[in-house]
């Protein structure tokens, strides 16, 4: 972790421009929502889940995350950017039906997520093909510290067991953007990065404000 909050803290300084900017040279910040979703994770590698009745197993393999992000524009195509992103949790459950005077209730007996904190640095390319409207591309890497919980059967009796990792991997994305001014931006994006080994997709929607 303590890699990760260094690693941060030096995008951030690397994405700070401190000449003065003309009309296409400008620093800029942001916020974006993504809908992160994780290719093939298994809460349940050594697990059946179908022996897990008369409990119930559900699981998702996505939830919405965000990303806060600092950057310099050096002119009209190309710009350098460094983020912090909290990725949405994928989870699972486990519950037990209970039906009493008619009604039926449920109550969670196990629980896990894959949880990630990730830090970025990407070269950023831009194009405008209108006064307004623009294209955006990026490559880069991602630095990841996750929490990965599973579901295992030990001594006939379920149990969570979790294990921790961190990396650095590659990412890209595309996109195309919005000016509603000078000064602020939206941007429509897609990503994919890897994240403990799994394929991982964001579809992103960000604010940005240039200052």
């Amino acid at each position: 972790m303590k890699r990760l909050h260094f690693f941060i803290f030096s995008l951030w300084l690397s994405s700070t421009n401190v000449f003065a900017a003309s009309a296409n040279q400008f620093d800029y910040v942001g916020l974006a929502i993504q809908f992160n979703s994780y290719d093939d994770i298994n809460f349940t590698p050594a697990i059946d889940t179908e022996t897990v009745s008369p409990l119930l197993y559900k699981d998702s393999t996505g939830n919405v995350g965000y990303r806060a992000f600092v950057g310099y524009q050096f002119n009209r195509y190309f710009a350098i950017e460094g983020g912090v992103t909290s990725y949405g949790d994928a989870d699972f459950k486990v519950k037990e039906e209970n039906q009493a005077n008619g009604v039926t209730t449920y109550k969670t007996l196990h629980k896990g997520s894959f949880s990630t904190l990730a830090g970025d640095i990407r070269l950023v390319g831009t194009y405008p093909i209108s006064e307004k409207v623009f294209l955006k591309a990026s490559v880069g890497a991602v630095a990841w510290d996750t929490d990965h919980q599973t579901l295992i059967l030990e001594n006939n009796n379920l149990s969570v067991e979790k294990e921790s990792d961190s990396g650095v991997t590659a990412l890209m994305s595309a996109g195309i953007g919005y000016g509603f001014n000078r000064s602020s931006a939206v941007t429509l994006e897609v990503e994919k990065t890897e994240i403990k080994s799994i394929n991982t997709h964001n579809i992103s929607l960000s604010f940005m404000f240039r200052f």
